[in-house]
């Protein structure tokens, strides 16, 4: 018995078939999708599509991305300076300012911080907990309602102090202070100021914030 080879020329549409379906197969677990848009009033039985194969394809392959190589200077960062400095003209400044001048800045350290230009970050960071605390314990002390009236400290001091914490609320955290029971310390005493004063408001400054919303810093005389 005579064994059936079948012919090349039988074997070319096979041939072709196997491509094709290895094409479609590969293309079918491709990352990539191609997406052909067709207009909603263009009716199916008009679109066409057809399919070009090249005469010599080459097969996709897909690139192994390298790990980039660790060098030596990735695993120590050398700093020479790690505490960032605040600009001159900053808000902390004049805060700073104002509560040194009315007696809430105590030892020698801290009245060469309020002075000192460029600050320091951290030393602004060190500044504000030293004064907070200094006004949350006069806060705290029985007397307060008593002399409340006689302190010299307004409700938009404590505002200040408020919004300082706000802003450096990450940073003051890193000296293992709380700033969210600092700050509702800070409101009570600011509610007690609303209440025990009495007098005329007087704007002491107009500033804007960088989301275009406006700050009015008020003072009761």
């Amino acid at each position: 018995m005579k064994k059936y080879m079948p012919s090349l020329k039988a074997l070319i549409p096979f041939g072709i078939l196997c491509v094709l379906a290895g094409i479609f197969s590969f293309s079918a677990n491709a990352d990539s999708t191609i997406t052909i848009p067709i207009p909603k009033d263009y009716p199916d039985r008009k679109v066409t599509l057809s399919l070009r194969i090249p005469a010599q394809t080459e097969p996709l392959t897909r690139k192994e991305q390298l790990k980039p190589a660790i060098t030596s200077n990735r695993i120590i960062v050398w700093n020479s300076q790690p505490s960032p400095k605040l600009a001159n003209d900053d808000e902390i400044h004049a805060v700073f300012a104002r509560m040194e001048k009315k007696g809430w800045v105590k030892t020698l350290s801290n009245h060469a911080a309020v002075r000192m230009r460029p600050l320091e970050k951290y030393y602004a960071i060190q500044l504000l907990i030293h004064i907070c605390n200094n006004v949350i314990e006069f806060g705290q002390s029985p007397n307060f309602n008593n002399s409340v009236k006689r302190v010299n400290l307004t409700s938009s001091d404590v505002e200040d102090l408020r919004r300082m914490l706000k802003r450096f609320e990450r940073d003051v955290v890193l000296f293992c202070a709380n700033p969210q029971k600092m700050d509702k310390d800070l409101l009570i005493i600011q509610e007690r100021l609303k209440k025990n004063t009495k007098g005329i408001l007087k704007v002491i400054r107009v500033e804007g914030t960088e989301d275009g919303a406006t700050v009015i810093h008020m003072t009761v005389d």
